[in-house]
């Protein structure tokens, strides 16, 4: 028996019914549970016929994420399967990308791989026709790489992406022009310490963020993009370089103080023309300018993550700088081990970077064009997903949707660095472990706030920390995990993708510091631990 289980929409808003369309391939009788973290909140039988068929139950009482667990029972077969939905604004954004707006292409397939995938945004990379000239003056043409599009497609994959909830952001480069528009506007361009124009890839001639002329024109060109196709916002794209240059009469511009006040001004001229508030994303190239743009008006801190930032212990840092915002966080890490390594060390690889990013609070830009990974800057040149990695690809994601409540919680204060190892009692494990991401040791990642505690365990044995490295499977071990507690302890349970969550059977006892709470965990790749004390 074959079954599959999605929600009907990226998100739910708070009252109304929840909306799931199950597919299985012969008659069963589904058993249905939804759990509030550990709790569960609802549960009830359904018979279902051979097919696709839409059910619905009753709306939560509460925002946030939630997990779904069924049992199908057919003539001759039980199976399980499961799924997440989200009630209520979110935290966090979960970004993915669109990239084939080809003429005839089936758009149905990328809205449904991003609903099973809790894709909430969407940017539409290299839709436009010209980087300076955003909207097309024909149905299907070609854009600045070669590459043919349709508005009709366009407009179908973003009316499509509304009725599921979801937002739809115009690919839009901040200071990239055609070569015929910087002749015909030389003194809107930016130049190097030479006093030649500066160009990306040979196809881009780089403008002046800082030139009022090239601001307006990109304001009009983002408008149009909003009022005449439909979207919801503009993904205002950097290439990193220039940091620096020289305007066309020879003066320093810096763009990092140029570029806050470029979004701002971008954000109100939009709004002016549109009539309504438009989503905006800016990409920090390497975390390039971050500190300066995350204070702009931008809806989210967004980092595309490049060398030298290579280590697990980067992101983390990274992270918490961004989180300091207060706005959710999106790292775009692109996994090369897809292209470059084997199929079971790509996904390894792929399946821990994703916790990692979640676990520190943010979400991660890397899935797409109905069920393809990003390996490389270039978004059309992605990888396509073999439909196991899909699966546990997919798994993880319903996880990390589930648990967000947690892993999003600005309450929970990461004490990693001050509660574990040399004279640090307060959390103690039986492996060697580490508590920034070192490799060959499990990461032993804590939150809490004094009642609360929660334990995110990253197994690295024979793997290295390169975030962007093919991964082997890690062993599977048993680790004897010691917490200081201050009063009994009310409720445990450990949670992981693969294995779903289970209470731990753990044990009060009274060591050299005080009241100690021991558990056993078995850890696989990664896994979640909560401790709550009366």
């Amino acid at each position: 028996m074959k079954v599959d289980i999605t929600p009907c929409l990226c998100s739910f808003p708070l009252g109304q019914e929840i909306s799931l369309s199950v597919d299985v391939s012969c008659e069963a009788l589904m058993e249905l549970r939804v759990y509030k973290l550990d709790e569960l909140v609802f549960e009830d039988g359904f018979q279902l016929a051979s097919g696709t068929t839409c059910i619905d139950i009753p709306a939560m009482t509460a925002c946030g994420g939630y997990g779904v667990e069924c049992t199908f029972h057919g003539a001759d077969d039980e199976v399980e399967a499961h799924t997440a939905f989200v009630v209520g604004p979110s935290p966090v954004v979960r970004y993915g990308f669109s990239c084939d707006f080809s003429p005839g292409h089936d758009v149905g397939t990328e809205i449904d791989a991003f609903l099973k995938m809790h894709i909430d945004t969407i940017q539409f990379y290299d839709w436009s026709y010209r980087h300076d000239d955003l909207v097309a003056p024909v149905p299907v043409y070609e854009d600045m790489m070669g590459k043919r599009n349709s508005l009709d497609v366009i407009r179908r994959e973003i009316d499509m992406a509304h009725e599921k909830g979801m937002r739809a952001l115009a690919y839009g480069a901040v200071y990239a022009a055609c070569d015929d528009y910087w002749k015909r506007h030389p003194e809107q361009g930016l130049y190097d310490g030479a006093g030649r124009p500066i160009t990306f890839i040979d196809v881009f001639r780089i403008m002046n963020v800082a030139d009022d002329g090239w601001t307006n024109h990109m304001i009009f060109q983002y408008s149009k993009a909003m009022g005449e196709v439909g979207f919801d916002g503009i993904h205002l794209d950097a290439y990193g370089w220039p940091k620096s240059a020289l305007d066309s009469a020879g003066a320093p511009v810096r763009l990092e103080e140029r570029l806050p006040s470029f979004i701002d001004e971008c954000r109100k001229g939009m709004k002016s023309r549109c009539g309504k508030d438009p989503f905006l994303i800016f990409n920090n190239v390497g975390a390039w300018p971050v500190t300066r743009t995350m204070d702009s008006s931008v809806d989210v801190v967004y980092c595309e993550i490049w060398p030298p930032m290579t280590r697990y212990r980067d992101l983390s840092t990274l992270i918490a700088l961004c989180r300091t915002s207060g706005k959710p966080v999106v790292m775009a890490c692109y996994p090369k081990a897809f292209r470059l390594d084997e199929p079971d060390r790509a996904l390894v690889c792929q399946l821990l970077l994703s916790f990692v990013i979640a676990m520190h609070g943010a979400t991660q830009l890397f899935f797409g064009d109905g069920g393809a990974v990003l390996t490389q800057g270039y978004y059309p040149d992605d990888s396509r997903l073999e439909p196991w990695q899909y699966d546990l690809v997919r798994c993880y994601q319903d996880f990390l949707v589930r648990y967000q409540d947690l892993m999003a919680d600005d309450g929970l204060e990461d004490v990693s660095m001050t509660h574990q190892d040399w004279d640090n009692p307060e959390y103690g494990l039986s492996c060697p472990s580490s508590a920034d991401g070192e490799g060959g040791k499990v990461w032993c990642h804590v939150r809490e706030d004094g009642r609360r505690k929660v334990v995110y365990l990253v197994n690295l044995i024979g793997n290295d920390d390169l975030w962007n490295e093919g991964k082997s499977e890690p062993p599977r071990i048993d680790i004897d995990l010691d917490v200081l507690v201050l009063q009994k302890v009310r409720k445990a349970w450990c949670a992981s993708p693969e294995e779903g969550r289970a209470s731990l059977h753990g044990r009060l006892g009274v060591g050299d510091k005080g009241l100690v709470y021991s558990c056993r965990i078995r850890l696989h790749r990664v896994a979640m631990v909560y401790i709550e004390e009366e």
